[in-house]
């Protein structure tokens, strides 16, 4: 029930709010995210739906999505994290919505799918159906089941997101960012403010990694700045040089603090370390490279160094039995904080890392691990990648001459008959490795080895 005031009478409205003489409702914008590197532009020419299955309904028809799925808003009291949409009192024009698939439908006693985000227990049951099928499907997200050790589930954002500091500091910066709106009166923050501002950045920034590149610090303060106006710093080239080396600074303590809690993706660049002739803060630093989330996990809940060994050790026997697939994914999902804090602190070698851990080096648990560690499907991005590429490299194959030329055009002419996406991609690939002096054939039996 919502309320019109019109000429001191409050009338009372069931549905949208209509002001006027029935004017028609302002049309409403939402980002519609369906993937990594995927979103779409949502438009409703009849304003916002009345309910959350209207929604949906809205999203399968104009964005051609199809299946069972949740909707997640982005929550402004928590920091710009995703929530489960359960109201459309939740959203406004322009925000974003991110599409969730479920994997699994769950069925209730008599035999009917739930409703539309009617109950809890569907999502978890989703969840943790998502380890069983680890082993049957390259597709399957590792990271959002219950047993996953991963710590982190997100890549460094495109536009770093602004948190809601304490209730105190919040109240301030909308009123100073009111004022400035009103006069362009900036803000001096006192030391308590900036202290809040700097603990909530350096909170939000270490959801996604510890250490930051200078061109990430700048995104951050830019970020602030630009959310906050009122924060800018008069004569300041950028507006935001102080607050960049003041965060670079709060991380510095921040991490002293990750280190004394044990966090092994600080600890391992501690002092104690690194070897006595080097003993220097700047010697071998060990960070995550650009593409990697999850770089020295934390143990799993309740397990330690041994347990995680005794499971390893088991490992070498399973990995000799058929038919398993599923207890090897378990087991390999569960081993992974030990997996990647032995790679990222012994830097073993590759032959020995094998006899240790053989349950890796197959097709499917490569495609599983490089998932653990960069959130990203190997398979489907190398390919998406390939397709990219393709016409490039067909110009390029068609300028080689010699006998290599001659080799690459026989390998490409099954392209002239079908041409289909597996023939097109089989055909470049095996002229890739004509074109980089390789033997494609020797390509074709090293992966059926493996597979």
């Amino acid at each position: 029930m919502k309320t019109l005031e019109q000429d001191g009478v409050f009338i009372p409205l069931l549905g949208r709010f209509v002001k006027g003489n029935r004017e028609m409702a302002a049309p409403v914008k939402l980002r519609i995210i369906l993937g990594e590197n995927d979103s779409q532009r949502l438009i409703l020419p009849g304003g916002m739906p009345e309910t959350v299955i209207e929604l949906v309904q809205e999203i399968k028809r104009q964005c051609g999505v199809d299946g069972d799925f949740r909707l997640q808003f982005m929550d402004v009291e928590f920091g710009n994290e995703f929530t489960n949409l359960v109201s459309m009192s939740d959203i406004q024009d322009k925000s974003s919505i991110k599409v969730i698939f479920n994997s699994v439908t769950p069925t209730q006693p008599d035999g009917t799918p739930p409703s539309l985000y009617s109950a809890a227990a569907s999502r978890t049951l989703n969840d943790s159906s998502s380890l069983s099928s680890a082993g049957s499907s390259f597709d399957t997200d590792i990271l959002s089941s219950p047993e996953s050790t991963s710590s982190r589930s997100t890549v460094w954002p495109i536009v770093f997101p602004m948190p809601r500091f304490a209730y105190d500091s919040q109240l301030q910066l909308d009123r100073a960012n009111a004022a400035f709106k009103e006069t362009g009166a900036l803000l001096n923050p006192d030391t308590k403010l900036k202290s809040a501002v700097l603990d909530g950045l350096a909170e939000t920034i270490v959801q996604y990694k510890v250490y930051l590149s200078d061109r990430e610090f700048d995104e951050v303060a830019e970020a602030l700045v630009t959310a906050n106006p009122c924060l800018k710093e008069p004569g300041s080239v950028t507006g935001y040089g102080g607050w960049k080396t003041s965060l670079k600074y709060k991380l510095a303590n921040y991490r002293t603090k990750l280190r004394r809690l044990g966090c092994p993706e600080v600890t391992v660049n501690a002092l104690t370390h690194k070897p006595e002739s080097k003993c220097s803060p700047a010697y071998g630093v060990k960070k995550p490279k650009k593409a990697e989330v999850n770089y020295c996990p934390t143990y799993p809940a309740g397990e330690t160094p041994e347990t995680l060994e005794e499971i390893r050790v088991a490992l070498l026997s399973e990995v000799k039995k058929r038919n398993n697939e599923h207890k090897l994914a378990a087991m390999m999902d569960k081993t992974f904080a030990l997996r990647r804090q032995e790679v990222v602190s012994e830097a073993p070698m590759i032959a020995d890392f094998k006899m240790r851990w053989p349950a890796l080096f197959n097709v499917r648990e490569v495609s599983t691990e490089f998932k653990r560690i960069t959130t990203i499907h190997l398979q489907s991005k190398f390919f998406s990648e390939l397709d990219v590429h393709s016409a490039n490299l067909m110009k390029a194959y068609a300028k080689k001459g010699g006998v290599q030329g001659k080799q690459i055009k026989t390998i490409m002419a099954p392209i002239t008959k079908t041409d289909t996406i597996e023939v097109r991609r089989e055909c470049i690939l095996k002229g890739l490795c004509v074109y980089l002096n390789e033997d494609p054939d020797k390509l074709v039996k090293q992966y059926l080895c493996y597979g």
